[in-house]
């Protein structure tokens, strides 16, 4: 097998000491689109398995057979059932950091029952207007609760710029304790689930 590493280099968000989980999936989705675009289609598969707090290299290799897991492993990944990898920390540290806020991506979003529905004209790339959505879904719903944090995301194809404007998420149910699933659509044509975990106390 095959594997390839690349080092990548990414920045925390606002006050965070932790790299965001959409940052990395943009890392993984650009990487893809500039160098192997033909395996940037579903299905999409991201599961968060650590907070990284240090530089994160990317790990992949191209076929049926699955990468290894590395020491230090964060993020797993799967494209299209023909490359998988990992997101596995390193030592290097996280040198910038850029402003970010959750407060204007979902200004003008409405909540209706149990569904979000994202309001167009967002400058953020439709997985940050997707999380953002998820989180204000979660904590409207569940107020007084432990904070919430992206956890995994299973998609028939990878999110698009253009989904951003059209974005809705629907709280489905809760999976064991502090494990909630729930339903993203794209206008009202379903495209997959994110699941959330509750965090700190």
């Amino acid at each position: 097998m095959n594997i390839e590493a690349v080092p990548l280099e990414l920045a925390y968000k606002g006050t965070r000491t932790y790299l965001h989980g959409t940052d990395m999936y943009n890392a993984v989705m650009k990487y893809f689109e500039r160098i192997l675009p033909q395996h940037v289609r579903g299905p999409l598969k991201m599961v968060m398995h650590e907070f990284a707090r240090t530089q994160v290299d990317l790990l992949y290799s191209i076929g049926a057979e699955r990468c290894p897991r590395p020491e230090n492993a964060r993020l797993e990944f799967s494209l299209a059932d023909e490359v998988s990898g990992w997101l596995r920390e390193t030592d290097r540290p996280v040198l910038a950091s850029r402003p970010y806020s959750e407060d204007e991506i979902v200004a003008g979003s409405r909540i209706e029952g149990q569904a979000i529905i994202a309001a167009p004209g967002a400058s953020y790339s439709a997985i940050e207007v997707l999380v953002s959505l998820t989180k204000q879904l979660h904590t409207t719903l569940r107020p007084g609760e432990a904070g919430w944090a992206y956890t995994r995301l299973e998609l028939q194809r990878p999110l698009s710029d253009g989904d951003a404007d059209s974005l809705q998420v629907e709280l489905l149910h809760t999976l064991g304790n502090r494990l909630t699933k729930s339903a993203v659509r794209v206008g009202n044509t379903p495209l997959g689930h994110i699941y959330f975990s509750g965090v700190g106390s």
